[in-house]
C-alpha cells in the first residue's frame, strides 16, 4: 500500500481516534524490533537458553569459594 493512500486514510480519521492509531503504530514498531532481536541467526549466543546450567556436566567442589591454603599467610 503506497504511503499516499495511508496519509489519505489518516486525514479521514476523527481527531479523537488518532491516539489509538498512534498507539497501534508504536505496537508495530515494538513487534518489528522484537522480531529482529530474536532472530536465531543474529543472536549473540545462539546456544544459550534458560536453565542451561541446571545439570552441569562438570564437577565443582563445595569449597570452591574458600580461600586456598597457599594464600593463608597473605591474609
Amino acid at each position: 500500500m503506497p504511503l499516499t493512500e495511508v496519509q489519505e486514510k489518516l486525514k479521514k480519521i476523527p481527531d479523537e481516534y488518532l491516539g489509538e492509531v498512534y498507539n497501534y503504530l508504536e505496537l508495530l514498531e515494538y513487534k518489528i524490533l522484537y522480531k529482529k532481536q530474536n532472530e536465531p541467526s543474529k543472536r549473540k549466543f545462539p546456544n544459550r537458553h534458560p536453565g542451561i546450567l541446571k545439570d552441569p556436566n562438570f564437577y565443582m567442589s563445595p569449597d570452591f569459594d574458600e580461600p586456598l591454603e597457599d594464600f593463608k599467610e597473605y591474609m
